[in-house]
């Protein structure tokens, strides 16, 4: 699985997603709230799982955000969707038939009874994550999270069974405030056993506020993060815990020496598992019980939950259970589990066109933002993938990942290449943006096809002898803007905009002289973020129309044309969100015709140190370009006050055309019976959307971002 997009933090639950019978993977990853999904393509008890993206825009939100699991709450044998949701969770019903893949909104913010306030939101943090198990055994899904207030585990039970004798509600009420008996400490991940719980149920001690609110009495204590996975670990009947926290390398089980209506962990192994070999990552860890290799028993798999300073290339530990799934007994096998079948380079992927060896087919170099180190430092390296394939059948090889030697030069994180002839030799050499905002100068020494760099320039400086620095970020481009035959230097930065600094000088000796800090008006900041991350690729079309491709830190891929002849005027944004294309966080694209059919295909970097390709014709991939599939387009995108929806295809009948929110609920509708119909924007609120078009047989979404200024 080369071009799935790599995994920083991901959450793995198990879902029948194609409903042939077999249990596929819902991989939902911190870093970006991406949805990955992983097809099983072999058999019940030899499973082979394959990345698809068929089901990409099947989940009713376009966003996910903090963490998601799936559970079937109301056992029917569909996994439902549990994620979190302004302090709170939602869930989703999985609503799927014949037809396909399909879930319905059951509560947005599912409550718990608080005596003697009235059922607010059962709070759980984005940060942490809930063990959501049948607690008590009755049949139905019970939460257990730790409280806003301290560092002891709150028990949620459903009275589902209790009220209505079935499974299928969402009715919860806190049962215990101290749930097992035990305390985290204020400071660090040591747990106290037999902890003193003062204010549990059913006395808990409470206090007014100012304006006559009641809420209970604070402690010093302040919970900072935890994972929770309630399981059987020595099969008497009763839950026990594995728990991951804060800044913590390591998981620490719990063993519940009490009874399945009164829980006391008696016993706790913060190496666990110490009888095989402990967990130890950089930090903030999460436990996941599912079955990975299809022998019905459920296995242990260990990955962080911080979307930042952990480890982003080795960081998927998967321990098969030996044991029976009522007494697991957990023999680690990787830390790698597929990390390590897909191209992850850490973090921060920024794909760059390079035929390293000038065979004639493109080649791939790789920067990154940094490979996780000890310590909470990363190391920036670039990578080299050679096309050894043909001209109309690529076929890449990973031959080294510190392409150029660069990491003995102290470079650090955030390097990013760009490559051309400055000097007039004939030879591409190679300028190095770096994450101060600098740019170093390396000339091609080689004197043959395959390309040597050597450090020429260690801070390159403009025409008027200061060092270039563009703030933070420096990712470059050579490029003859101009058409004069001289290469120029466009840079993207942090902060989303683009620099010019037109090359002044001759083609044997290039003076960099600054023309603009805002490039055509460009910025890819998205109306929420601060911050751009812009990435440039600009190439000529094949009418000789420059246009430019940019990733953002939203990840949605910009487009501006109109440059030709206006380079230095405002360029004209045709899209925020080209081709649907959203592979997360802080992306980069190049283009190029890998697959020599005449249509140009795209390589996608994300902030999960993955990349993945697409094309709309033959290519090394099982995934194809989404949009060849998808017959209608969307104008403006980003909208304001209204968007015109146009269907480019021969329309036979009349479709349905649903506006779903963040949290997947119907916001507008209309019937398309014409080619180009127009939805009225005014009094929705900034943000993504999805556009929905229901024929009788089939489905059709784009992603729709409203800007409402």
């Amino acid at each position: 699985m080369p071009w799935a997009g790599g995994l920083n933090a991901p959450q793995f639950s198990a879902i029948d997603l194609d409903q042939d019978g077999l249990m596929d993977l819902f991989v939902f990853d911190r870093t970006g709230d991406k949805p990955i999904f992983l097809l099983n393509t072999g058999t019940a008890d030899q499973p082979l799982y394959t990345p698809t993206r068929e089901f990409d825009d099947v989940f009713p939100f376009p966003l996910l955000h903090g963490w998601a699991l799936l559970r079937d709450y109301n056992c029917d044998g569909q996994a439902d969707i549990f994620a979190y949701t302004s302090g709170a969770f939602a869930v989703y019903r999985n609503t799927s038939d014949a037809s396909g893949l399909s879930f319905t909104l059951v509560d947005d913010q599912v409550g718990s009874n608080y005596v003697p306030t009235n059922s607010p939101n059962l709070y759980i943090t984005d940060v942490d994550l809930p063990g959501i198990a049948d607690i008590d055994g009755d049949g139905d899904l019970d939460v257990l999270t730790f409280s806003i207030w301290g560092n002891f585990l709150e028990y949620h039970k459903n009275l589902s069974m209790e009220l209505y004798g079935t499974c299928d509600s969402l009715v919860y009420e806190v049962r215990s405030r101290c749930w097992g008996e035990f305390q985290e400490s204020v400071e660090g991940s040591a747990l106290a056993l037999n902890a003193p719980c003062l204010d549990n149920v059913p006395n808990p001690e409470f206090t007014l506020d100012g304006d006559g609110s009641i809420r209970p009495i604070e402690s010093d204590r302040a919970h900072s993060g935890s994972t929770i996975l309630p399981l059987d670990l020595d099969g008497d009947g009763d839950m026990d815990l594995i728990l991951g926290d804060l800044l913590f390398p390591h998981i620490t089980a719990l063993i519940n020496g009490g009874t399945v209506g009164h829980a006391l962990m008696i016993s706790k192994d913060s190496l666990f598992p110490s009888y095989d070999q402990s967990v130890n990552m950089e930090q903030f860890l999460a436990n996941f019980h599912i079955d990975i290799d299809g022998d019905g028993l459920r296995d242990l798999v260990v990955a962080p939950n911080s979307a930042s300073a952990a480890e982003n290339a080795q960081g998927t530990w998967f321990y098969k259970n030996i044991g029976t799934d009522a007494a697991p007994l957990f023999q680690f096998q990787r830390d790698d589990l597929f990390q390590g079948d897909m191209l992850d380079f850490g973090e921060g992927t920024r794909p760059v066109l390079f035929d390293h060896n000038g065979d004639g087919l493109m080649d791939i170099v790789v920067a990154n933002e940094g490979y996780f180190q000890p310590g909470a430092s990363y190391l920036g390296r670039l990578a080299l993938l050679e096309n050894i394939g043909i001209a109309t059948a690529p076929a890449f090889n990973l031959v080294t990942t510190d392409y150029g030697q660069l990491a003995g030069l102290g470079f650090g994180p955030g390097i990013h290449p760009a490559f051309g002839d400055v000097n007039g030799d004939g030879r591409p050499d190679m300028i190095l943006g770096d994450l101060s905002g600098n740019l170093h100068q390396f000339l091609n020494i080689s004197t043959g096809p395959v390309a040597q760099f050597q450090l020429a320039q260690a801070l390159i400086t403009n025409d008027a002898g200061a060092v270039i620095d563009v703030g933070a970020n420096a990712a470059p481009q050579l490029f003859d803007l101009d058409g004069d035959g001289l290469l120029d230097l466009i840079i993207g930065e942090r902060n989303g905009n683009l620099n010019h600094y037109r090359n002044v000088g001759t083609l044997q000796t290039p003076a960099w002289h600054l023309e603009s800090e805002n490039l055509g008006g460009v910025r890819v900041n998205e109306y929420w973020s601060t911050t751009g991350y812009s990435v440039p690729f600009l190439y000529q079309d094949s009418e000789d129309e420059t246009v430019l491709y940019s990733g953002s830190e939203v990840g949605g891929i910009h487009r501006y044309d109109d440059i030709t002849g206006n380079e230095s005027g405002n360029w004209n944004l045709t899209d925020s969100i080209w081709k649907g294309l959203h592979e997360g966080i802080r992306t980069a694209i190049v283009l190029y015709d890998f697959t020599g059919d005449g249509d140009l295909d795209a390589i996608l970097g994300n902030y999960r140190g993955g990349l993945s390709f697409w094309s709309s014709g033959p290519g090394p991939t099982s995934i194809r370009e989404s949009t060849t599939l998808i017959p209608f387009t969307l104008a403006p995108n980003p909208a304001q006050g209204h968007v015109d929806i146009r269907w480019h295809a021969p329309l036979v009948s009349s479709f349905q055309v649903d506006l779903l929110d963040g949290l997947g609920r119907t916001v507008r509708s209309l019937i398309m019976d014409r080619s180009m119909v127009r939805m009225e924007l005014d009094g929705l609120s900034s943000g993504l959307y999805t556009v929905r078009l229901k024929a009788p047989n089939a489905i059709w979404t784009r992603r729709l971002a409203v800007v409402q200024r």
